[in-house]
C-alpha cells in the first residue's frame, strides 16, 4: 500500500472513531450564564472564610439577585418568537413559582415562631428579674421555659416544595430553559438551607436535595458552579458545623440552661443577662433575614407577571 493511501485510511478510520465518540459538548455561553456563574462563583470563593450566618446572608442574596437577572434576561423574548417547546417549559416555571411564593410564606411562618419564642423569653427575664420572685411568679416563669422548651422539640414539617423537573427542564437546547432552570435551582438550594438554618433543630442534613439538584444537565453554563458549591455546603456540614442560626442557636442553649437552673433552683443574675443578651442579639439578626425573605417574594412575583405577560403575547 502507498504511503498516501495508508494516510486516507488512517484518516478514515481517526474520523469514524471520533464520530462514534460520546463527546459531550461544551457548554453555550450566554449572558444569563455568565452572570449567574459569576456570582455563584464569588459564593464559593467566601464560603470558607465565612461564618454559618454570612454564608446564609450571601445564599439569600444570591436568591433575589438570580430572580433580578431571570426577570432582566426574560425581557429578550418580548420581541423575539419563542419556540413552542417554550410553552411547557413556562408553565412548568409557573407551576414551581406558586410552590416558591408558598414557601416564603413559610419562612415568614418561621421567623414569626422565632418571635414569639423570643417575646416569651423576654417575659421570663422580666418575671425573675427581682431576683427574689414569689413562688407564683417563679411558677410562671417555669412554665413559659417549659412551653419554649417545648416548641423547641415539636417538629414542623418543612415542606420540600422544590422542582424534581430540573434536569428536565435543563436538558432542552432553549434559551429560556436555561434561564427558568438556574433560577428554579438556586431558589430551591436557598430555601431548603433557610428553612432549615429557621429551625430550632438543625441536624438534619440537605443531602436530599443537593443529590436531587446534582442531576441539573451538564450542559449549563452555570451548572459546575452550582455543582461545586453543593459540594462545599455538605462538607461544611460534614465538618460538624449546623446550619441554623447562630444567635437562635446560642438562644436556645441560654433558655435551656436557665430551665435546668430553675429547677435546681441555682439560677443567678448571670444567667438572666446571658439570656436578655442571647434575645438581644436573636432580635437583630432575624430582621434582615425577614426582610430578605420578603425581597425574595417581590422579586418572584415580578418573574411570574414577565412569564405571564410572554404568554400572553407569544401563545
Amino acid at each position: 500500500m502507498k504511503t498516501s493511501s495508508m494516510l486516507r485510511s488512517l484518516t478514515n478510520f481517526l474520523v469514524k472513531l471520533l464520530a462514534s465518540s460520546a463527546v459531550a459538548p461544551l457548554p453555550a455561553t450566554t449572558s444569563f450564564g455568565h452572570q449567574l456563574t459569576s456570582q455563584l462563583n464569588t459564593i464559593q470563593s467566601q464560603t470558607d472564610s465565612q461564618n454559618a450566618n454570612g454564608l446564609l446572608h450571601a445564599l439569600v442574596d444570591a436568591a433575589t439577585t438570580t430572580q433580578q437577572i431571570t426577570l432582566n434576561s426574560l425581557s429578550d423574548f418580548t420581541t423575539t418568537t419563542c419556540q413552542p417547546s417554550d410553552r411547557k417549559i413556562i408553565d412548568d416555571y409557573l407551576d414551581f413559582n406558586v410552590k416558591m411564593l408558598d414557601t416564603c410564606n413559610q419562612l415568614t411562618e418561621k421567623i414569626d415562631t422565632i418571635r414569639n419564642y423570643e417575646e416569651s423569653l423576654k417575659v421570663v427575664s422580666r418575671l425573675l428579674e427581682s431576683g427574689q420572685p414569689h413562688p407564683t411568679t417563679l411558677a410562671r416563669a417555669k412554665h413559659l421555659l417549659d412551653s419554649c422548651h417545648n416548641a423547641t422539640e415539636t417538629k414542623r414539617p418543612f415542606k420540600r416544595f422544590f422542582s424534581q423537573k430540573l434536569a428536565q427542564s435543563s436538558s432542552s437546547d432553549s434559551k429560556l430553559a436555561e434561564i427558568l432552570g438556574g433560577s428554579k435551582a438556586v431558589t430551591s438550594l436557598v430555601c431548603e438551607i433557610l428553612g432549615t438554618a429557621l429551625s430550632f433543630k438543625s441536624k438534619r442534613g440537605l443531602r436530599p436535595l443537593l443529590q436531587q439538584t446534582r442531576s441539573v444537565s451538564s450542559s449549563t453554563y452555570w451548572s459546575c458552579s452550582l455543582q461545586q458549591l453543593q459540594k462545599q455546603i455538605r462538607e461544611h456540614q460534614k465538618s460538624g458545623s449546623s446550619m441554623m442560626l447562630t444567635e437562635l442557636h446560642q438562644t436556645v442553649k441560654a433558655a435551656h440552661y436557665l430551665r435546668n437552673q430553675i429547677k435546681g433552683r441555682n439560677t443567678t443574675s448571670d444567667d438572666l443577662e446571658e439570656l436578655k443578651r442571647r434575645c438581644e442579639e436573636l432580635e437583630k439578626e432575624i430582621k434582615p433575614f425577614e426582610e430578605k425573605v420578603k425581597e425574595m417574594y417581590k422579586h418572584l412575583i415580578s418573574v411570574r407577571m414577565a412569564l405571564l405577560g410572554i404568554l400572553s403575547s407569544q401563545f
